[in-house]
């Protein structure tokens, strides 16, 4: 697995076979007492968050049609555990579309639950989810 730090606080994690690239996780760090570009995190509740309102958010997760269901978003979002924990976040969030059982049901599978649903940016209804990390 590559890892690429576009800057402190954004990054991805890309899985390769051979010369394709199959699978990807795009994360950022950030402040809930901070965000400015979402209105979304003004409606969550802030008791959610630690008390230093640090948390990742993963924005993007793609995974090659030809490579679905083998594991990989699996292993992207253990490794986005581990480089949250080694950065002393305790929070992850992330977003998917309701009608996106598999990501859904992958995010509960890995502890993951439901704080928000409801459109974010455009009319579809998204889910909002976090996990708290040791």
């Amino acid at each position: 697995m590559a890892s690429f730090l576009t800057d402190e606080n954004k990054g991805v994690f890309i899985i390769e076979d051979g010369p394709r690239k199959i699978a990807m996780l795009m994360y950022r760090i950030r402040n809930i007492e901070i965000v400015e570009d979402f209105e979304i995190f003004n409606e969550l509740d802030r008791d959610l968050f630690p008390s230093d309102g640090s948390f990742l958010e993963i924005y993007q997760l793609w995974v090659s049609p030809a490579y679905r269901r083998k594991g990989l978003a699996t292993k992207l979002k253990k490794q986005i555990e581990e480089e949250a924990i080694k950065r002393n976040i305790s929070l992850i969030y992330t977003n998917t579309e309701e009608t996106n059982f598999n990501v859904i049901h992958l995010n509960m599978r890995l502890g993951y639950h439901e704080v928000r649903r409801g459109p974010i940016w455009d009319e579809i209804v998204r889910i909002s989810m976090i996990k708290n990390l040791p």
